[in-house]
């Protein structure tokens, strides 16, 4: 019944790597786009390009510099037009979220870098601009599970484009490396995925999250209040789909209220993230709150301070020092995963787009965290998938890894 030591504080690492984003051959005009009317410049931004300025500066410096250095009169005011923006990132967040389809334009006039943000609905640079596929572009998912199934990363993520789709949630997989596609990404109840769980109307809307369990061979998925267990191959069913509440007890408690109305409120959606560690305790997660699960009852652990949902941070401190890595307030965890090779074990943390792993390999408590699809290096254990973005070869800019 033995859980890891707890950590008592640790920091955040950024892991640079040598590749830099090759933006060369990329149609950047659609997240970024500068023109010049006169003294007159504007910047037009994407929702997407708005999310990149705090929560990955560099990867929208990169675009922001490829989008005026071609106009001789901008491109000495990169630097500071660039700090400026990042000063007023949540000014400009506000505008974002008072439009549509999130798209802000910054006008200023040279020589001044002071940029004003204005609604942009609508804008379409010139020439047009042609994104990549909703499905298989990968651009609009947002990674919900990661999972190591048969010796290659099993992932499922679920759409975050501002248009309609008639996929909600898809499936995909990377060779053990992250460096090359096994299956491309699919509809999760597709070949592959999960075709059992065609015809089930709970999962209709999509899947928030899954995982393989190593001990059993079998997948738990859950989706709004409901849950389900299937085979590993995803083709029948080994537990129908049933209400949280009714299949986890400890789900349960907190629906009964035993740990207060806050925490009751905190889970009334569901779930977000899932995984088991080397312990087949379940790790459960809601936002930022998390309850540890025994694999027999569904219930909380009879150890003091596991009885109870707990927050992310009483169990990684580290992780009170998230905006240090450009992750906002209202970013919470998104995907959640232990994985052991040998005699090493890591914990995979996904917030927005950023992959977090506990670096180094002595328990202190301390992660490294850089873009989840830079290039992977297993030997030294530094985990990403950069078949994600090599997978696309679409008009869009491979995010910096630096």
């Amino acid at each position: 019944m033995p859980l890891p030591d707890q950590p008592v504080d640790g920091t955040l690492v950024h892991r640079p790597r040598p590749r830099r984003a090759d933006t060369g051959n990329a149609d950047i005009s659609g997240d970024v786009y500068t023109e010049l009317d006169g003294l007159r410049y504007t910047i037009h931004l994407s929702k997407q390009a708005v999310i990149w300025i705090d929560g990955m500066e560099k990867l929208f410096d990169q675009l922001l510099n490829a989008s005026m250095e071609a106009i001789e009169e901008l491109a000495p005011l990169f630097e500071a037009i660039s700090i400026y923006i990042d000063a007023e990132a949540e000014s400009i967040k506000v505008v974002s979220n008072g439009v549509s389809d999130g798209r802000v334009k910054l006008v200023g006039y040279i020589p001044d870098p002071t940029v004003m943000p204005e609604p942009d609905e609508g804008y379409v640079p010139p020439g047009g601009w042609d994104p990549p596929a909703t499905v298989n572009g990968l651009r609009w998912w947002t990674v919900n599970s990661i999972s190591l199934y048969n010796k290659r990363w099993a992932f499922t993520a679920t759409n975050s484009n501002p248009d309609e789709s008639s996929v909600s949630s898809i499936y995909f997989s990377t060779e053990y490396d992250g460096n090359s596609m096994h299956v491309n990404p699919r509809d999760f109840r597709s070949t592959y995925g999960w075709p059992c769980l065609q015809g089930h109307a709970e999962f209709d809307s999509g899947l928030d999250t899954c995982t393989f369990v190593p001990r059993t061979g079998m997948w738990w998925l859950f989706n709004g209040p409901y849950c389900a267990r299937t085979n590993g191959y995803g083709d029948s069913l080994t537990w129908s789909p049933s209400r949280l509440t009714e299949t986890w007890t400890g789900l349960g408690r907190i629906d009964r209220g035993d740990f207060g109305q806050e925490e009751k409120d905190h889970w009334a959606n569901g779930i977000s993230c899932a995984t088991t560690d080397g312990n087949g305790y379940y790790w459960l997660t809601a936002g930022n709150r998390v309850a540890v699960l025994e694999p027999n009852s569904g219930d909380f652990l009879p150890i003091a301070g596991w009885d109870r949902p707990r927050d992310l941070t009483e169990i990684w401190p580290a992780l009170q020092h998230l905006e240090e890595a450009g992750i906002m307030g209202d970013q919470t965890l998104k995907a959640l995963c232990w994985a052991h090779n040998g005699n090493r074990a890591k914990w995979f943390l996904v917030f927005h787009s950023t992959l977090f792993t506990n670096y180094p390999d002595d328990g202190s408590g301390s992660f490294g965290y850089n873009f989840i699809a830079c290039q992977s290096d297993t030997e030294d254990w530094y985990y990403s998938w950069n078949a994600m973005f090599n997978y696309l070869n679409g008009p869009w800019p491979y995010p910096s890894c630096d």
